[in-house]
């Protein structure tokens, strides 16, 4: 059964064929593809003897980076990869291959937002996946690159330039197929017209009819009759004969022309395929049998032995959405830098995404783990819609979630209710280095307990550590940042009689 797919809008329904037609172009070249091919045919060898497991599910993480401007403006939302993951679960399903989200990663970085396939894009994707390869990695951006380019899987997959990720475009990451295309790529299946990627596809006057022995890149055309597809083409065999079609010549879907192979044969490709350039319906698109062993050969041969392949996630379904109690339709809050929303658990979901829209522009995106949480960084008096959903690291189908507005005051709420006995106390180094250690520096009149939380701006939690003793004059406390993202942080001090509060930033 489908699952409903994240934030399907009734825009993106009418211009569904629009888009898939204007912007499905991969990145992958022909130079690419060769790296891919090379590491196909490791695979058959390798894997030559290999059995798989009659009807054994393999549970595959993967690990999306939201990519932002370099001054952290414009971040790719969760949602996008949300609504992509769903997609990939049921369009491999039918594999025995299943996709879980393993966690979101934030960079900023605006070669990688902009233009990753430039020099600079790739050496920052190179330095953002050292030592990340326990997953499969996915980057989403703005764009992944000149001219079009709707995404791209960057070769090799293994030996010692390995390189191994995936950069999708915010407007094509949760289409139903683009992912989908480009995992089929990780797992190295190239395109069924391997070979034409740099054409632009087949026309008469550039390539006649029949086509000749070799393709524009000089590799050999597969024959309509399939005799050469060892040595052509894609070199699956079940994969017909292609020159590239994309939309010449059919209704986006259906191939309607007759291009002769170099034998003067009428070819027959097929649009409808994963690794095809169609623009079709969802329950249009498959790979073939040979593609679908390809890709079970790549999964379980050495080149993937990073994957942890022994994990089940929790299976459970989150197939509803919260209720959203606070604050309420058109409700006015008070203050604008301590707003509490609140809303109903959802079952099976691990985790919420919160969306916070102001009216006059700008939206405001978070994950938490709880029901509730504090916003601290509105605007006084705008109006902002807000919504909620659910999801787990295996469950991320949701429908579009209702959503109410309020709107904020202008009163102000300070964050400091100072306590007595504290005399003065700093947090250094601010701005810190992600990893290294914060001082909490603290001078007071007389010893004191103090309970020393960490959070995020929202009011997370990050850590706590209570009823920590400090002697009269100054001392010392130390916090680790190793593992937080970078961002801005509030670092508390707690006593039953009052609560101090400074803000801190993590690069």
């Amino acid at each position: 059964m489908k699952k409903n797919i994240l934030y399907l809008t009734l825009v993106f329904s009418l211009f569904a064929f629009q888009l898939s037609a204007q912007l499905n172009k991969c990145g992958v070249t022909v130079s690419m593809g060769a790296q891919i091919q090379e590491q196909m045919i490791q695979n058959r060898i390798e894997m030559r003897d290999y059995v798989s497991t009659r009807n054994a599910v393999t549970y595959v993480p993967v690990r999306f980076f939201l990519v932002a401007e370099s001054n952290g403006t414009a971040r790719i939302s969760e949602e996008i990869g949300l609504a992509g993951l769903c997609h990939l679960n049921n369009n491999y399903a039918d594999q025995n291959i299943q996709f879980y989200l393993k966690e979101f990663k934030y960079v900023n970085n605006s070669h990688i937002y902009d233009n990753s396939l430039s020099n600079a894009g790739f050496n920052a994707l190179r330095s953002q996946i050292f030592g990340k390869y326990n997953a499969i990695n996915i980057f989403l951006a703005d764009e992944a690159g000149e001219n079009g380019t709707a995404a791209y899987y960057q070769p090799p997959a293994s030996g010692p330039n390995r390189n191994d990720w995936i950069l999708s475009g915010q407007t094509e990451a949760d289409n139903f197929e683009v992912l989908a295309h480009e995992v089929g790529h990780y797992f190295n299946l190239n395109h069924t017209f391997y070979g034409w990627e740099s054409s632009g596809g087949w026309n008469l006057s550039d390539h006649g009819n029949p086509v000749g022995f070799n393709s524009p890149s000089g590799l050999a055309n597969e024959f309509a009759d399939g005799s050469n597809c060892v040595d052509a083409g894609d070199m699956i065999c079940d994969t017909p004969a292609d020159y590239m079609f994309p939309f010449n010549g059919s209704d986006g879907c259906t191939y309607s022309m007759n291009v002769k192979d170099p034998t003067g044969e009428l070819i027959s490709p097929d649009l409808t395929n994963f690794m095809n350039y169609g623009s079709c319906d969802e329950d249009d698109y498959h790979f073939t049998p040979m593609q679908k062993d390809e890709i079970q050969n790549s999964l379980n041969s050495s080149s993937r032995n990073y994957l942890p392949k022994d994990y089940t996630p929790n299976l459970a379904q989150v197939e509803s959405l919260p209720t959203l109690l606070s604050p309420q339709q058109l409700q006015t809050i008070e203050t604008y830098n301590s707003v509490p929303l609140e809303w109903t658990a959802v079952p099976n979901a691990e985790s919420y995404f919160v969306e916070v829209i102001n009216t006059s522009g700008g939206t405001n995106r978070y994950t938490v783990s709880d029901t509730q949480m504090t916003l601290t960084d509105l605007e006084p008096e705008s109006n902002y819609f807000w919504s909620v959903i659910g999801y787990s690291e295996y469950s991320t189908c949701q429908v579009n979630p209702g959503n109410k507005i309020f709107k904020t005051g202008s009163d102000l709420v300070s964050d400091t209710n100072e306590i007595p006995q504290l005399k003065e106390w700093m947090v250094q180094p601010n701005p810190v280095n992600a990893g290294e250690v914060l001082n909490v520096v603290v001078e007071s009149t007389k010893g004191l307990t103090l309970d020393i939380s960490l959070s995020t701006i929202t009011g997370q939690l990050i850590s706590m550590k209570k009823d920590q003793e400090f002697a009269n004059g100054i001392s010392f406390y130390e916090i680790d940042t190793f593992g937080i993202p970078a961002g801005m942080y509030l670092v508390s001090l707690r006593t039953a009689n009052g609560v101090e509060t400074k803000r801190i930033s993590i690069l």
